[in-house]
C-alpha cells in the first residue's frame, strides 16, 4: 500500500472510515507492523481522552431512567 494507506491509520483508529476503504486499510493492516502499533496507539489515546473529559450523570438520572 502506498503512504496513502499508511495516512488512514488516525481515522480507522477513529472508526472514521467506511465500506472498501475501511476493509482495504484492515487488509492493509495484517501485514504492516507500523500501522497495527500507529493504531494501538491512537485508539488508546482517544480512550484516555474521552476518559478524562467524561462527567459523572446528574443524580436525578437514574432515578427518570428508572421511571421511563
Amino acid at each position: 500500500m502506498s503512504l496513502f494507506g499508511h495516512s488512514l491509520a488516525a481515522p480507522y483508529a477513529l472508526d472514521a472510515l467506511e465500506g472498501a476503504e475501511r476493509v482495504r486499510f484492515e487488509r492493509h493492516l495484517k501485514g504492516c507492523a507500523r500501522c497495527a502499533a500507529e493504531v494501538r496507539a491512537l485508539s488508546e489515546d482517544a480512550v484516555r481522552l474521552a476518559r478524562s473529559t467524561a462527567a459523572p450523570a446528574p443524580p436525578a438520572l437514574r432515578e427518570r431512567v428508572l421511571a421511563a
